[in-house]
């Protein structure tokens, strides 16, 4: 199946530096150490929600319009587009991890027809992805610092599902495409 780009998608982002330590709102008067502490924290976060993916589906079998060389009795094998016959996308409360699409909408190209299946006729699962971090700055003089971060990917853990993929006769089932995905690092400034 070749992909297409989705119809809608909304990206936001945010960095959010927490108001306490030396010259914020709280903890302005806290000692060098307590603002070693409470000072220089930073939240951060990416969201993207997106619509499925357009998807173009592939059939594979003997030649049926004849147009491949072959220098045997047997027909050359091709991918071409399949005949669609209604509607390949199931409605929501259809739609299970197993059966995505209508794989009996699609069938074999008519012998001397190529298939009659649009661009992009089946809709991919959607994206919804909630990103966050957390940092903290260590200022120990004005040009020495640390900075230790920490973040995660799908920190809500939401299943997000790749797009079915195309085999011989019917699609292969969604498969999980990513999960949470933590990482922490420290660098100097």
């Amino acid at each position: 199946m070749i992909q297409e780009i989705p119809t809608h998608r909304f990206t936001s982002n945010f960095i959010y530096q927490l108001p306490f330590g030396k010259g914020h709102k709280f903890g302005s008067n806290v000692s060098r150490l307590g603002n070693l502490l409470v000072g220089g924290w930073e939240l951060s976060g990416i969201y993207t929600l997106q619509s499925g993916m357009f998807l173009t589906p592939f059939w594979t079998g003997d030649d049926p319009v004849g147009i491949y060389f072959t220098d045997s009795a047997t027909p050359a094998s091709v991918t071409i587009r399949p005949d669609i016959l209604r509607n390949p996308n199931l409605s929501s409360g259809e739609r299970s991890l197993d059966r995505w699409v209508d794989v009996p909408a699609f069938s074999a190209p008519q012998p001397g027809h190529f298939g009659t299946s649009g661009k992009g006729v089946i809709k991919g699962p959607g994206v919804n992805v909630w990103s966050a971090g957390l940092a903290k700055q260590f200022q120990f003089h004005e040009r020495a610092a640390l900075r230790w971060e920490m973040t995660a990917s799908n920190f809500f853990n939401h299943p997000n599902w790749a797009n079915p993929r195309p085999a011989r006769t019917s699609l292969i089932p969604l498969a999980r495409a990513s999960s949470r995905v933590m990482a922490a690092s420290l660098t100097d400034q």
